[in-house]
């Protein structure tokens, strides 16, 4: 395989939500599709607004068991805005980055997706975990040729 930029190795089919749903709808997204990062849009123009983790429901959750003393998570966020607990402020790739730039990236900081945008559209989604996927296919394919 050769992977040279980010449009080789996104996501495309991104699952996503609006800064207007409440929490309990990333929360069953994660939970139903196993990840940790739910891309937020505007729910006006489809633009990127920003992105919802793991992280920030467990800060939310946190929180609520703080002032009531437990979270049910059949109700949980409900009552709650994503917009008002995702990161706006997101580094964002265009898709002809090179992979070694958002490898650097990865490694560089404590976060765990790039962002796809293009003329403010959400296209894609990179995730560190793409990048162990391509790190195995390539170790694979080297133990392959060796032998």
């Amino acid at each position: 395989m050769h992977y040279k930029t980010i449009s080789d190795i996104m996501i495309k089919d991104v699952i996503s939500c609006t800064e207007k749903d409440s929490l309990d709808v990333p929360n069953r997204l994660m939970a139903e599709h196993s990840i940790r990062h739910i891309p937020v849009i505007s729910s006006e123009n489809g633009d990127f607004v920003g992105v919802i983790t793991q992280k920030h429901l467990l800060k939310e959750a946190f929180q609520q068991a703080k002032l009531f003393g437990s979270v049910d998570m059949w109700t949980f966020g409900r009552g709650v805005t994503v917009k008002s607990a995702c990161s706006k402020d997101v580094e964002t790739v265009q898709p002809q980055l090179p992979l070694a730039e958002a490898g650097k990236y990865f490694l560089e900081t404590k976060y765990g997706c790039l962002p796809v945008v293009d003329q403010g559209k959400l296209i894609g989604l990179v995730t560190s975990v793409d990048f162990v996927r391509i790190a195995v296919e390539l170790l694979t394919e080297h133990e392959e040729k060796e032998g």
